[in-house]
């Protein structure tokens, strides 16, 4: 096939919408917003019951908290995100945590420590 201009164009205009489409985002600033608990496993045995208003915010401040209330868990702190882990820096007790992020996107946040497996929906975009 001969290159022609209108097929240049046409390629450029491709390329232009494929990337133009594209709203990139580095994981540490997509990480950040509020997400609500849909399961916590362990050897994929739920180990509590997940309520509609168990949350983990992580705001754009790197400041976190999070509420569990079947467990009575309300933790506050400091957050970082390097090398596919997300730092939770509790304030009391005087602890870090460390997550590995298993997946992330838009809409889901999957993390575990050690053998336990947590899962999240995205529910508000700071």
């Amino acid at each position: 096939m001969k290159l022609t201009s209108v097929n240049s164009q046409l390629g450029f205009l491709i390329l232009f919408l494929v990337f133009a489409g594209c709203d990139y985002r580095p994981e540490s600033e997509l990480v950040s917003g509020h997400w609500k608990y849909t399961s916590v496993e362990k050897n994929s045995q739920s180990l509590f019951e997940i309520g509609d208003n168990d949350i983990m915010i992580l705001q754009k401040d790197s400041l976190f908290e999070y509420h569990i209330n079947s467990v009575n868990k309300h933790m506050y702190g400091k957050w970082s995100y390097s090398d596919h882990t997300i730092h939770l820096k509790y304030i009391e007790p005087d602890t870090t945590r460390h997550f590995t992020v298993d997946l992330l996107s838009d809409h889901l946040l999957k993390m575990h420590e050690g053998e336990v497996h947590f899962s999240f929906t995205r529910v508000k975009t700071d």
